[in-house]
């Protein structure tokens, strides 16, 4: 345990810590003090791993302390989301768990809302905070892969369309201004499947003439519903819009041809897919992630939808 004395002694500063707000095995993500005569004195820095040891130390003192601005800290939201990640940088399976948290929250409160209000300053954090991590962690795909949620959830999947879009742009050289373009429209590109009844997105056999009609509506939905958020940026709406058309000119809702889809359009429609084939569902098992590139490559019903460039890099960052 590494003591600093700290000449502050301005006791406005400080705020009392319950112990049960911190975990053992977490990184601490807030300096902690105890007082010492007229001193506060850090006894834990932050970014310290609290150990079971390190834990019962602090149990035995009789007062703990944390500064006034890190009460916010003590627990895990979209605004300081990155603030925790920073400490976990190179913990993959614990920066991923933070990430997924604060992503249900943010789904969370988009499905109970009447209005489909989305929380575009959360949406911002959370695009920011996987760009974040790609930054810093070279392999961010490898080593994020095995920690990925295996559930057919709203949440789940758009959270992890968005990291293999981000980390298919990335191997792309687009700019930091289009990742985050393009991580948005990727956690929004399903939002309108709240519209869509539960037994049409869930039923294990083949859909009616009307319920693919309806299922193939998700794609509007989704667009009239960012837009209803004031969210109009071009790129984003077109890839929304656009995510399930494909190159042969057989997707929906335009049946756009190749050289008429956008590269986010191109981008979003195989992590669509790839996700959602590397994902267990209720009618089959899932794929391992080289038998779904090589499906969309060679499979009769996949084969000529997207954009075989774009394929082969996704194939190599795995």
């Amino acid at each position: 345990m590494r003591v600093v004395q700290k000449k502050i002694n301005q006791a406005d500063y400080y705020e009392l810590l319950d112990l049960d707000s911190i975990t053992v095995g977490n990184k601490v993500v807030f300096d902690i003090f105890i007082k010492k005569d007229k001193d506060f004195i850090i006894i834990i820095d932050a970014g310290t791993v609290l150990s079971q040891k390190l834990y019962q130390k602090l149990e035995k003192q009789p007062s703990l302390y944390i500064f006034k601005d890190d009460k916010d800290k003590l627990k895990l939201t979209c605004e300081n989301l990155k603030h925790y990640l920073e400490f976990n940088i190179e913990n993959p399976k614990l920066r991923i768990e933070l990430v997924y948290k604060v992503n249900k929250k943010f789904f969370d409160d988009y499905l109970k809302s009447p209005e489909n209000k989305i929380d575009t300053n959360c949406a911002k954090n959370i695009v920011e905070s996987i760009i974040y991590i790609t930054k810093h962690d070279k392999d961010f795909l490898k080593n994020t892969m095995p920690h990925f949620i295996d559930k057919q959830e709203l949440n789940i999947h758009s959270l992890q369309v968005m990291i293999y879009a981000i980390t298919l742009a990335n191997a792309l050289h687009l700019s930091d201004k289009e990742l985050f373009l393009l991580g948005e429209a990727a956690l929004f590109h399903d939002l309108g499947l709240k519209k869509i009844d539960d037994s049409i997105i869930y039923k294990k056999t083949k859909l009616t003439d009307d319920e693919m009609y309806e299922m193939h509506r998700h794609t509007i939905y989704s667009t009239e519903i960012i837009k209803q958020n004031d969210i109009i940026n071009p790129f984003i709406i077109d890839a929304v819009l656009h995510h399930h058309e494909q190159y042969n000119g057989k997707g929906y809702p335009n049946q756009l041809e190749k050289k008429h889809i956008s590269i986010f359009a191109s981008i979003l429609s195989i992590c669509d897919v790839f996700d959602a084939l590397t994902t267990q569902r209720s009618y089959r098992k899932k794929h391992t992630s080289f038998d779904a590139i090589k499906m969309m490559f060679k499979d009769k019903s996949m084969a000529g939808r997207f954009n075989e460039h774009y394929l082969k890099i996704l194939l190599k960052s795995l």
